[in-house]
């Protein structure tokens, strides 16, 4: 996989609604793009949501909760993490675009409120009903 040039990420971030970013660790390690947004809970904590895809080719977001103490280089985390499905129609191509859809929807308020919902509630919340 080619490179990304910094004027490449900067347009993708452009694309991107509600202060979602390409997720550069994903990316350099794995070569896999992928979008994050991170929410502080409070001084040492904050919640990470990224939308990527799965083995089968379909859109999830996965949420992860971290600590990061005060004066620490490095954010902790307990390893578990939620799944979500947001589209189970596979895709031909993973492209970053598909993608960048769903960054528009997925607000901040969506988000803490997936992160918080059952199995059962989440199709009602990505509806918006």
């Amino acid at each position: 996989m080619a490179t990304l040039t910094s004027e490449e990420i900067q347009a993708i971030h452009s694309k991107c609604s509600n202060d979602w970013r390409l997720n550069r660790e994903l990316y350099i390690f794995h070569q896999e793009k992928a979008l994050t947004k991170q929410i502080d809970i409070d001084n040492e904590n904050y919640t990470e949501f990224t939308i990527r895809y799965n083995s089968k080719r379909q859109v999830i977001l996965t949420i992860s909760k971290y600590y990061h103490k005060q004066n620490e280089r490095l954010a902790v985390t307990s390893g578990a993490y939620k799944r979500i499905m947001l589209e189970e129609t596979a895709v031909k191509r993973k492209n970053v675009n598909n993608l960048i859809a769903f960054t528009g929807k997925l607000t901040e308020s969506k988000l803490l409120e997936l992160e918080k919902s059952k199995e059962t509630e989440v199709k009602r919340i990505l509806q918006g009903e």
